[in-house]
């Protein structure tokens, strides 16, 4: 009776563990525009390819090349100074604001972001004492701004800046972090204003993806990301019972919309599946997210762009997902 007691324990403590892989079944982008208190939307499956997918993914790319920039320049700024760079990640989902600035000219600012970064020094000071330390930086609120000329979309590096809320900890094996290299005040420094022309440059490029894939830059059927989202056809019709043709004004005012318009670009994340942990049945079959909302407001016409993706799922019984060598019954 022991023994029985005794296994039936440990498998219950297996069923305890065993978790839910998702297996996308279908994935679908939805753009949604509107214009004068009504809408219009289109669907697009992932599988068929189409101008959806294209913006999708390069709305998704924007913000994995600024973390990645930025983790290069400081990363190497690491090494120079002695220490090991750990990773850095960069968080939070942007808000870019585009208004007009002057005859030509746009100003760019993106928020809401943070960028976190670890860093190991390790060493012998004056021959006898050993030290190991692990330093956090944190860039809370990063405030990026630019300037573009809206004719051709050209962002001198010089107008780029970057400002942010600086916080450091250093965690020692001892207390004798005061022996540790400056490197902390180096990248506060640049940080706070003197930023130098590396991070400027990976700072310039993120920043080009929002203006050229949306409005600037252009695929094979010579449209821009906002034409791919509203595309040429598009017609709303108004709460009057009048139709607006928002594609077809889209498509034909352009340059316009561009030096008039004050614009701010949201960037989401879309659908992000995410396994069920314990072995209770998942109660959701479904993951939901934006990827880019637009808003535009001109003298000529407001109205707004959503990107909007669901995927759907079916389950996937797994032992442990953090352990895949575990062995236990299915629930």
């Amino acid at each position: 009776m022991r023994t029985f007691i005794v296994l039936t324990s440990l498998l219950a403590a297996g069923a305890a563990q065993a978790d839910w892989k998702p297996r996308i079944t279908s994935d679908n982008y939805i753009a949604t525009v509107s214009v004068g208190g009504a809408s219009q939307s289109f669907t697009e499956n992932r599988n068929a390819n189409g101008p959806l997918l294209g913006v999708a993914a390069q709305m998704r790319a924007i913000q994995p090349t600024l973390g990645y920039k930025l983790s290069d320049v400081l990363g190497r700024k690491v090494a120079e100074n002695g220490a090991t760079f750990l990773g850095g990640t960069l968080s939070g989902d942007p808000t870019i604001a585009l208004r007009p600035a002057a005859s030509g000219i746009t100003a760019m600012a993106l928020s809401g972001l943070s960028y976190q970064m670890r860093n190991k020094y390790s060493g012998k000071q004056w021959g006898v004492i050993n030290y190991s330390c692990v330093n956090t930086l944190t860039l809370n609120n990063i405030a990026i701004t630019a300037q573009y000329g809206t004719a051709n979309g050209a962002m001198p590096p010089e107008n780029v800046g970057l400002t942010a809320d600086v916080d450091s900890a250093t965690d020692c094996d001892s207390n004798l972090s005061w022996i540790l290299p400056v490197i902390g005040n180096l990248i506060v420094k640049d940080v706070q204003g003197e930023i130098n022309s590396e991070i400027r440059d990976g700072v310039k490029a993120a920043l080009a993806q929002v203006k050229d894939q949306l409005f600037f830059q252009r695929d094979a059927n010579w449209l821009t990301g906002l034409n791919r989202l509203i595309p040429r056809g598009t017609a709303v019709t108004l709460p009057d019972g009048s139709t607006f043709p928002i594609g077809n004004y889209v498509q034909d005012n352009l340059q316009y919309l561009l030096s008039n318009s004050q614009m701010t670009v949201r960037l989401g994340r879309g659908a992000q599946t995410e396994p069920h942990y314990g072995n209770d049945w998942p109660t959701h079959n479904s993951f939901s997210g934006d990827i880019v909302a637009i808003d535009i407001s001109s003298p000529g016409a407001t109205f707004s762009v959503k990107l909007h993706e669901i995927a759907r799922v079916e389950w996937k019984w797994q032992c442990s997902i953090r352990d895949p060598n575990r062995i236990c019954p299915e629930p």
